[in-house]
């Protein structure tokens, strides 16, 4: 099985933002699955995670297909309302939105599935809540790690090598693959290694 690993390390690229959008228009599925601890989705002229991308990678990925969301991250009033509008939003652009939440409002899982019928053919797991220093360009942003694996189901791995991430995102790669050629894990480690050292790091008192 396929695998990719990435670390955000500045404001200018998203692995995830990349990602995920890939994801949600991968041509081997019709439907998805996305769990966020936070949903950044306010009103107004604030910043929202569905305006800047999302909203048309989910439409046109689950057109005639089901979105299922799980959150619940609720420590603040505001998140839930903002949970709301994105399902709200969706709903009106037509997407068949089924949410969930966590009965104790503790869900902080990130993980997003994209659905063939009722078989997953990939997944995006990580730290990145569906959010703007996490999804955004250009604002501030968090370190991020995240994973994404898929099954060779279709041209899968076609469509997701063709990434467009370059290697100064702090991208590692793992890929399950013979017939892709990669580093020794020597130097899988070593990029790991020298990729997390240099995420200007303070040591701990």
């Amino acid at each position: 099985m396929p695998l990719k690993i990435t670390l955000r390390k500045d404001e200018k690229s998203s692995p995830l933002r990349q990602m995920l959008n890939m994801l949600l228009q991968s041509p081997a599925g019709d439907s998805a699955i996305l769990c966020s601890g936070y949903i950044w989705q306010p009103t107004g002229n604030r910043y929202n995670i569905l305006d800047d991308g999302l909203r048309s990678a989910i439409v046109s990925g689950c057109n005639g297909g089901t979105l299922t969301t799980v959150a619940g991250k609720f420590s603040f009033n505001y998140y839930k309302a903002y949970y709301r509008n994105f399902i709200l939003d969706l709903r009106s652009k037509g997407v068949n939105v089924v949410p969930y939440y966590a009965p104790k409002k503790n869900w902080h899982a990130k993980i997003a599935i994209r659905m063939s019928g009722s078989k997953p053919v990939a997944a995006l797991v990580g730290s990145s809540n569906l959010t703007g220093p996490a999804y955004g360009l250009n604002r501030n942003w968090n370190f991020e790690a995240d994973v994404l694996i898929w099954t060779k189901k279709g041209k899968q791995t076609e469509f997701f090598r063709d990434d467009g991430l370059n290697q100064d995102l702090g991208r590692f790669e793992v890929i399950l693959d013979l017939e892709f050629t990669q580093l020794d894990e020597e130097d899988q480690l070593e990029g790991i290694d020298k990729d997390v050292m240099d995420a200007e790091l303070e040591r701990f008192e």
